[in-house]
């Protein structure tokens, strides 16, 4: 089916020659550009960025650079604030001379496109609706700052919260590293998945103290950040953050060439974060999605490979305590403390302008040893300070990583490419038309000096570390190839990586790529000249080990096809429920034949027994169970009634995730010390598998399964897991969940798609928020917003909510495939599809406003049209 409609843009400006140069859109309003020049493709792509997303660069230009309240008003002011301190800006700023002259070109030929868009007015409705008429115009450091700011929320850390629990805990007389991550946040996963798995011992850790005053500091600073949408986002450390891609070899595939499937993991907005785009002309021929503010395409394919990418949570920030001093001599007034020296504080004079308010004046204060990394907080009195240090404060070269996979031809290109991939770590997977698959990781992380001398010292770099000395990033001895960061790195050929796997694929789903994690000890491997190896911390378990069993499952039925994989980026199977199920079946078995009274009255209750009855026969998968509810077997964005099946399982699911959340109460959070932090919501399965494996005494000491009342063990577990069955039926019943289930008591009632939804967020909320009053998709269900959908927590098809989720109105959707891709090489070249969460264009009401979501809803797809 010949998918182009007959809408044509030719361009006829002196610079893009009309007859050669032209904007052609398919039926869904995905943009073909076809160019003669290197320039008028850049060009092209810079005018239709503009033309389907201008104010949403706009507000991400502004965002990073802290200039957001000039559009959207005093309410962005804190944020801008905290973004102006951080200084992505000034790093971008710095970046241009690292460039090739070639990308340089095709950032002033985008940025000329975006103006000339501009200058033609007709600006989008959003700036009427904040009173504004004019836009500034677009320049290389903005896509340079908006690559920045993609980089910054997939990579920036802050070690506060860890450093807070751990010491709490050993404020209160625990070892607060065994509490906190062997107990509640464990770095092992649910279930053990890497490409590149390495068996290794375990070590202890000894911790240094943090003074009272930084630890306020600390906190507070934590509660701005935590306020900062950016800073946010980039904290977010749900187990559904990040994304999923794996590639299948030829050998197990219906063409006899790889498959390779790529789905990132990012909060659901309107317009989307990509926008699909296809690219040719000038040496290019590329398709796939872009972000809108820069040129290229971030993931997709040419005509000779294809790629994906997950978020790898590198750890590539440091957090430090200062000793801050008055020092006359220092041009601010103030100098950091480094090995008995002062070393002066630099003062940037701000000046932050406000739509509807006045200016309001500050200063940045930065510490030129942190990577010119600002003071977050100071405490002049106390003499302390919390600065901190990340590589992304550096000029980077991702956009020259971008630029080189659009026009790589093979594996080596790829791998070549990936040497200017500076921040914002990933697992990328690979795949090319003539069979090689391919799996690599790559950001710059710096090694650190205590590390490399083979012992911590003080505190891990996961904790706030010491910056008076003996934790500093190593400066540079041995320059890697295209290195940005002015320290030591990790060298490329230290990263784990694999080509042509003897299993025939790799799958990569934020999981850890080592098995550096597996023991629950990340700082006991060796590097292979000496030191402790270190590269990251946090890694998901769960969608690695679920889309690894369905390989594995379809290879065995083989061969596989696209369809195949399409299929597996739908599915909603949660691992931890294969796990949890059978653990409440044996309960009530064991306390129908208990002699304990409170076990017994448990097995004697109805609900209880219907309760686990339904999740014995549940699939372990999340449907939504009715008929306003969008669901993977409904069909082209259309909804059909659910059948029989998909209703016991919506209701079972329900039922399992309320459970889920009332054991995480009380086994964890009702037995931590009162003030004490509990677990997170990333680490509440884990941490409840490793309790179930102890008999419920942690590392820390504490019995997690203690009861009043009931002395054996094995039964007091038992309580702990009927108990909380009994609480999530009263919980669904109660007042809190009568928006969803009415107060019923009937099980029947509770079904997943009442409380399960996503809202696609605008900065301006209504009408251009989806679903919201006065935008055409309205919320289906009355007096629950959103748009009901299938999935769940930690599934492959991520549709997460708070682990504790205790009213309809928490679990909506913080995280969702953004993107589904599947690639499928063949003879001719590739046959692809995509789904994209939204439409093209941010235009309220235009055609292309919600073109691709009706298909996203329902995990269907569009072609990615090469021609």
């Amino acid at each position: 089916m010949h998918m182009f409609s007959a809408l044509v843009l030719a361009l006829g400006l002196a610079s893009v020659p009309a007859p050669v140069s032209s904007v052609t859109r398919d039926v869904h309003g995905v943009p073909h550009l076809r160019a003669s020049t290197t320039h008028d493709l850049f060009y092209l792509q810079g005018w239709t960025h503009a033309e389907d997303r201008l104010f949403q660069m706009d507000v991400t230009r502004r965002r990073a650079s802290g200039t957001l309240a000039e559009l959207l008003g005093p309410s962005a002011l804190p944020g801008d604030v905290q973004m102006r301190t951080l200084g992505l800006r000034r790093a971008a700023e710095r970046t241009a001379p690292l460039l090739s002259p070639a990308t340089i070109k095709d950032l002033d030929a985008y940025a000329e496109g975006v103006n000339a868009r501009i200058a033609s007015g007709n600006l989008p409705g959003q700036y009427a609706a904040v009173h504004v008429t004019e836009v500034a115009p677009w320049t290389v450091v903005d896509s340079l700052v908006v690559n920045k700011a993609l980089a910054f929320t997939l990579s920036f850390d802050l070690d506060i919260d860890r450093t807070t629990a751990v010491r709490a805990y050993e404020a209160a007389g625990f070892d607060g590293h065994a509490a906190v991550f062997g107990d509640l946040m464990p770095f092992a996963p649910f279930r053990s998945a890497s490409p590149v798995p390495v068996p290794v011992p375990a070590t202890d850790v000894a911790l240094a103290d943090i003074p009272p005053a930084a630890a306020r500091l600390a906190a507070d600073y934590e509660k701005r950040a935590a306020a900062t949408p950016m800073i946010a986002e980039a904290m977010n450390r749900s187990g559904d953050r990040g994304s999923n891609s794996w590639v299948i070899g030829g050998r197990h595939t219906t063409t006899g060439r790889p498959i390779l499937a790529s789905d990132p993991h990012l909060s659901p907005e309107a317009p989307a974060l990509f926008h699909p785009i296809s690219l040719r002309g000038g040496g290019y021929d590329v398709q796939g999605d872009s972000l809108p503010g820069t040129p290229y395409i971030v993931l997709g394919q040419n005509r000779r490979i294809a790629w994906g990418a997950t978020q790898h949570f590198m750890d590539v920030s440091d957090t430090y305590v200062e000793q801050v001093r008055t020092d006359l001599a220092s041009p601010s007034g103030l100098s950091t403390v480094y090995r008995g020296r002062l070393e002066p504080v630099v003062a940037i004079d701000e000046t932050f302008r406000v739509n509807g308010g006045d200016p309001v004046h500050g200063r940045t204060l930065i510490v030129p040893r942190r990577n010119n990394g600002p003071l977050l907080s100071v405490d002049q009195a106390a003499g302390v300070g919390l600065s901190v240090q990340y590589t992304g404060f550096s000029p980077t070269t991702e956009l020259e990583t971008f630029r080189r996979f659009a026009l790589a031809r093979d594996v080596g290109d790829f791998r070549d490419a990936l040497q200017f991939f500076d921040v914002g770590g990933q697992h990328f997977t690979y795949a090319d038309v003539d069979g090689t698959i391919a799996y690599f990781t790559n950001a710059e992380v710096p090694v650190r000096e205590d590390l490399q001398a083979g012992a911590v010292r003080g505190n891990p770099p996961y904790l706030l570390r010491d910056g008076t000395g003996g934790n500093e990033w190593l400066p540079v001895t041995h320059p890697q190839p295209h290195q940005s960061v002015p320290y030591e790195i990790v060298p490329f050929a230290e990263l784990p990586k694999v080509v042509n796997p003897p299993a025939g694929f790799v799958v990569s789903a934020n999981n850890d790529s080592t098995g550096n994690t597996f023991d629950n000890d990340m700082l006991n491997q060796r590097r292979p000249g000496g030191g402790i190896s270190y590269v990251s911390f946090f890694h998901n378990g769960h969608r690695a080990a679920r889309i690894t069993d369905m390989v594995r499952a379809a290879i065995a039925r083989g061969p596989v096809d696209q369809r195949d994989v399409v299929a597996m980026q739908a599915d909603t199977t949660a691992v931890d429920a294969q796990f949890f199920t059978p653990v409440i079946a044996g309960a009530l078995d064991r306390a129908r034949h208990s002699a304990t009274p409170q076990l017994a009255a448990l097995a004697a209750d109805p609900r209880i027994r219907e309760a686990a009855a339904r999740l014995a026969g549940w699939n372990h998968t999340y449907p939504t169970g009715i008929p306003e509810g969008y669901d993977a077997a409904d069909q082209d964005g259309r909804l059909a009634e659910p059948s029989a099946a998909e209703v016991g399982n919506s209701v079972a699911s329900t039922i399992y995730a309320l459970w889920r959340g009332r054991f995480v109460v009380n086994v964890i959070d009702r037995h931590v010390p009162a003030g004490l932090p509990s677990t997170s919501d990333f680490h509440g399965t884990q941490a409840l598998r490793r309790l179930l494996a102890t008999g419920g005494i942690g590392r820390s000491g504490i019995d997690f399964f203690a009861v009043p009342g009931i002395g054996d063990p094995a039964d007091r577990r038992d309580y702990l897991v009927l108990r909380s069955l009994a609480d999530a039926l009263d919980l669904a019943a109660s007042d809190r969940f009568a928006p969803a289930f009415g107060r019923s008591a009937d099980q029947r009632d509770y079904r997943w798609g009442k409380l399960h939804r996503i809202v696609l967020s605008s900065p301006l909320g209504a009408p251009y928020t989806i679903p919201s009053l006065g935008n055409r998709f309205t919320s289906p269900l009355p007096g629950l917003p959103g748009i009901p959908v299938d999935g769940g927590v930690n599934v492959p098809d991520v549709a997460g909510h708070p682990l504790r989720a205790d009213a309809p109105d928490r679990f909506t959707v913080p995280l969702v495939p953004i993107r589904r891709f599947v690639a499928q090489a063949t003879a001719g070249g590739w046959r692809s599809v995509d789904s994209l969460a939204g439409g093209v264009s941010e235009g309220l009401g235009g055609p292309f406003e919600q073109s691709l979501l009706p298909l996203w809803l329902t995990n269907d797809t569009y072609p990615v049209l090469a021609e």
